[in-house]
């Protein structure tokens, strides 16, 4: 492997983005690539019915076909009412890869108060392309029951998305 010379006088930044990475030379399991988002839209507010949860879609393009694919979804969430079943489902595209039938769970039997659900999800996916691959969450609610994701009217960047591409 050819070295590449840096002349770095010891101000400003390192020109890190000038060393060529080989990612042939990498070992199975590393981290090629990362692309992230954070949700830049209102809150939603599932229901009975599967829908898009707002903020959650990203896309990567792997590199080699044999790459995996390591996602995730965090931010926080709220449930209310007696026997909310919290449902979501993975699509790669439109492909559904994942379903997740009982997410979280409120037995709450006072309407009036709220539960802690925050969502934390994880999925490593093997989509077998070099193409554009775009990911997403669904989610609905056992009877219709409330709850509530990235419901604070401040918290305009709570849902963080990040894909990493990992080498197969």
């Amino acid at each position: 492997m050819a070295l590449t010379k840096l002349n770095y006088t010891g101000q400003g930044t390192i020109p890190i983005a000038k060393i060529p990475i080989i990612t042939s030379k990498l070992p199975t399991g590393s981290v090629i690539q990362t692309v992230s988002s954070q949700l830049q839209s209102s809150n939603t507010t599932p229901n009975a019915s599967f829908a898009d949860v707002n903020g959650t879609s990203i896309s990567i393009t792997p590199s080699s076909t044999s790459s995996k694919i390591y996602i995730t979804w965090n931010c926080g969430g709220m449930a209310n009412n007696t026997n909310n079943a919290i449902k979501f489902k993975i699509f790669r595209g439109s492909t559904e890869v994942r379903f997740i039938p009982r997410y979280g769970y409120s037995t709450n039997t006072n309407g009036s108060v709220w539960v802690p659900c925050p969502i934390a999800i994880q999925y490593l996916d093997s989509p077998s392309t070099a193409s554009s691959v775009t990911y997403k969450l669904q989610c609905a609610t056992q009877n219709d029951g409330d709850f509530r994701i990235n419901d604070e009217p401040d918290a305009k960047d709570s849902m963080v998305v990040i894909a990493m591409e990992i080498k197969g």
